[in-house]
């Protein structure tokens, strides 16, 4: 027997149901069919902006928190800035340090926590850590996982503490609050916040004050995903979501000046096209002073099509080293 189908139809057919939905539509006019509109192509959208067809505004995403909210302190170190909690208590005043000039101060400060390495990581706490970099950042990424400045990973893709610590730049901080409200700008303003996840990135955005992150000046990454799955943590290809979540956080942070980022994908053979379609996501973050990414090399035949697509589409926000080899 033939199948056959029928749409079904929005009013009502019955005689209670059309007078209910006819006195309905004479009263409120809510249920009057909206005529349609067409939509814009994705490219008419972005020429109607004054903007290429394949670039993206500058975000001012914030992301919603996704941790539980900590109990407010009676004595916060960092008040928000509509706060008119009177910030002259708990100061030490009396402090010969504070007798110095201004300038003199800040660069006290600038050299006892500014200008540091610091690489971030989640803790099987379930908070986040962090580990100023022994090496300082010299010799790139890689020297700084055969040292393992950041300590031992788990297997839940969280750091138990490295048994060398680098230096506590928290310490200096808790001294007093006049000190802390001096130096805290420093520190967010001159440190390079280094990630290894996506997860660490997030739940940062998400644990700091939205004045403090939006401070962060200087940022690195490095993602390795071909063991992501060994750390349950997400990547491009297996959380998409969290992907284009990462570089939406990034794009939003608005004193951001300098991003390094080494990536290395899930697999050796991802592809050109699979690669060029994750890289769009990154159009979410522009202006920066410094933006550079370290990707797998490419062979011959991906070199050329590599070049066809910079012709076509044009050149990236960022600057692209490859290495040698896929990996």
């Amino acid at each position: 027997m033939p199948s056959r189908t029928s749409q079904k139809d929005p009013h009502p057919t019955g005689i209670t149901g059309r007078a209910v939905f006819g006195a309905l539509n004479f009263l409120t006019g809510h249920s009057r069919p909206l005529p349609d509109s067409p939509k814009p192509s994705s490219r008419r959208r972005w020429e109607s902006l004054g903007l290429p067809a394949n670039h993206r505004a500058r975000s001012n995403y914030q992301p919603p928190p996704i941790t539980p909210s900590l109990p407010k302190r009676p004595r916060a170190i960092s008040p928000s800035p509509g706060s008119k909690k009177d910030l002259s208590l708990y100061n030490q005043e009396q402090s010969p340090l504070f007798k110095l000039p201004a300038d003199v101060l800040e660069l006290i400060c600038n050299h006892a926590i500014g200008n540091r390495l610091v690489h971030i990581m989640r803790r099987p706490s379930g908070g986040l850590g962090h580990e100023c970099c022994i090496l300082d950042g010299e010799g790139g990424p890689e020297a700084c996982r055969k040292r393992q400045c950041r300590g031992i990973k788990l297997a839940t893709g969280r750091y138990a503490k490295s048994s060398q610590p680098g230096e506590d730049l928290t310490a200096l901080l808790q001294t007093c609050r006049k000190f802390y409200m001096s130096a805290i700008p420093i520190l967010y303003g001159t440190t390079i916040f280094d990630f290894d996840s996506l997860e660490s990135l997030i739940t940062l955005s998400t644990s700091t004050l939205p004045h403090r992150f939006d401070s962060i000046q200087h940022l690195s990454f490095d993602f390795r995903f071909r063991t992501s799955h060994l750390f349950k943590e997400g990547s491009p290809s297996s959380d998409w979501a969290r992907w284009e979540r990462t570089w939406r956080v990034v794009g939003s942070i608005k004193a951001l000046q300098t991003l390094r980022a080494r990536i290395e994908w899930h697999k050796e053979d991802a592809g050109l096209v699979t690669e060029r379609r994750w890289l769009d996501e990154l159009i979410q973050v522009n202006g920066l002073k410094v933006f550079e990414l370290e990707l797998p090399g490419l062979t011959k035949a991906e070199e050329v099509v590599d070049e066809g697509f910079r012709r076509a589409h044009g050149e990236w926000e960022f600057a692209v080293r490859r290495r040698e080899g896929m990996a």
